[in-house]
């Protein structure tokens, strides 16, 4: 969530860069910064958008196994050898076993 506190006009940012990069490592919050008065940046450490990144990996993975679970729970699934013989037979190879 972001609080009106942490949103800034981008030329305030540049003039006291260090004094809120040194803000968001205390607070762990990003920063939005506005031009004109609309959102045009965010700023964050790199270890929020470490976290931001693995969570966001996490999400896609369980919504991927969902999907799946899906999938078989819908009977929509082939027996894994049967279907590397029929994609070889559809690319005209042979298979040794």
């Amino acid at each position: 969530m972001i609080h009106t506190d942490d949103i800034h006009k981008l030329s305030e940012f540049r003039q006291n860069a260090k004094a809120h990069l040194d803000r968001l490592h205390e607070t762990g919050r990003v920063e939005v910064l506005t031009v004109n008065g609309e959102p045009r940046g965010v700023v964050m450490t790199p270890a929020h958008y470490e976290e931001m990144i693995e969570k966001a990996t996490l999400a896609d993975s369980l919504a991927m196994i969902d999907r799946s679970m899906k999938e078989i729970k819908a009977g929509r699934t082939h027996d894994a050898k049967q279907a590397i013989r029929e994609i070889a037979d559809e690319l005209g190879l042979k298979l040794d076993r």
